[in-house]
């Protein structure tokens, strides 16, 4: 599949070779200095977003941004400004929609992904509009229900049970009507990772269980599950969580406190049952032991946590990430056979595999966005 084409728009020659990195396995990126040539292609070539500095050669960024809404074939699309700073003629031109977001040319890398990621998201929210009722309500609840959750990064604040238990009741509905396609294939246009990571694994593990016959107030649990498991991420600084790239030592330490973070989070809110609390605590357990956070083995990881870390493995297998594309649905089954007996259940493995591969379910996660760490 082609990648859709984004527009980088950038006087300083370093930050455009920075940014076409960024997002190489996600766009084919058109990256230029002169604002003129940023116009003419503007007008002649579709992008599926754009990033824009102020300062370009010959033409500001600012006359590009205006001349991209009066345009064709791009007045739609979501622009990033990249200013020196956030002037009242910018401020305006956020409020009245000139430009989506504005981000200062200091930003680091991953305060800019996560600005860029929610941009696009909000656009990918607005076309949910248009889609069938009930897979309409699976993401806008989903949505909602991971921005509560979201909305503060310290792991002390409890989450309302019920939305989450909402949240499980729909993917599972949508497991069991036939929408879960549906519901997977509108994802691909969200770049929230960490929002569409947990849908998926949600539905992945919703979907592994009625096909293995698990009866349905038992599917919504593995559904909770998979939707929380990440929710420890909300305490993680964007300058690990986007970063572009592996991490190194010191920030592997850092992304590995979700896991913990997730378990405080949950354990401190009413309501939720045992099962996801330890799939939050657990999901990155190894069966050899060599698992974080806190190196459990064999039978002192439960059931549910062994299934979820499939999901969980398959789904970031699938992923396109900055510093690697994401593997074929066929070749991450494969890989998560590689894995089986030290790190993951092989019995569970190879039932999940067949699963997979066999109701062609597989292909449905596989989202071509760019990811986070962890």
């Amino acid at each position: 599949m082609q990648r859709p084409k984004i527009l980088v728009a950038c006087q300083d020659r370093s930050s455009r070779l920075r940014l076409a990195e960024t997002f190489r396995f996600r766009y084919q990126t058109v990256a230029v200095e002169d604002g003129w040539l940023a116009l003419h292609l503007v007008n002649t070539t579709a992008f599926e977003a754009m990033v824009i500095a102020e300062r370009l050669d010959s033409l500001s960024g600012l006359d590009v941004a205006y001349s991209v809404r009066q345009s064709q074939r791009n007045a739609a699309v979501p622009i990033m400004l990249v200013a020196r700073a956030i002037t009242p003629r910018i401020r305006e031109m956020v409020e009245s929609g000139v430009v989506d977001r504005c981000v200062d040319e200091t930003a680091e890398t991953g305060a800019f992904l996560f600005e860029f990621n929610s941009m696009c998201g909000a656009y990918a929210e607005r076309a949910w509009k248009d889609l069938d009722a009930d897979v309409n309500r699976v993401l806008t609840t989903a949505r909602g229900a991971y921005s509560s959750v979201f909305k503060v990064d310290t792991p002390d604040v409890p989450l309302e049970a019920s939305l989450l238990k909402t949240v499980a009741d729909e993917v599972v509905g949508a497991v069991r009507s036939g929408r879960i396609t549906a519901v997977m294939q509108a994802l691909q246009t969200h770049d929230d990772y960490t929002f569409v990571h947990s849908l998926s694994v949600a539905a992945v593990l919703a979907f592994f269980g009625n096909q293995i016959g698990i009866r349905p107030g038992d599917l919504c649990i593995m559904a909770q599950a998979g939707f929380a498991h990440d929710f420890g991420k909300r305490v993680m600084p964007h300058a690990v969580l986007y970063k572009p790239g592996p991490l190194d030592t010191a920030q592997m330490v850092v992304i590995r406190r979700h896991a913990a973070a997730a378990g405080q989070i949950l354990r401190c809110s009413q309501g939720i049952p045992a099962e996801v609390i330890n799939v939050g605590e657990r999901h990155h357990e190894h069966l050899d032991g060599t698992g974080y956070p806190n190196g459990l083995a064999g039978r002192q990881i439960d059931d549910l946590s062994l299934v979820a870390a499939i999901g969980d493995v398959f789904s970031a297998l699938v992923d396109n990430r900055c510093y690697k594309p994401g593997y074929a649905p066929e070749e991450a089954i494969r890989m998560l056979g590689d894995m089986a007996g030290p790190h993951l259940e092989p019995n569970l493995v190879t039932k999940f595999g067949e699963v997979m591969h066999d109701t062609g379910f597989a292909s449905w996660v596989a989202l071509p966005r760019i990811a986070v760490n962890g």
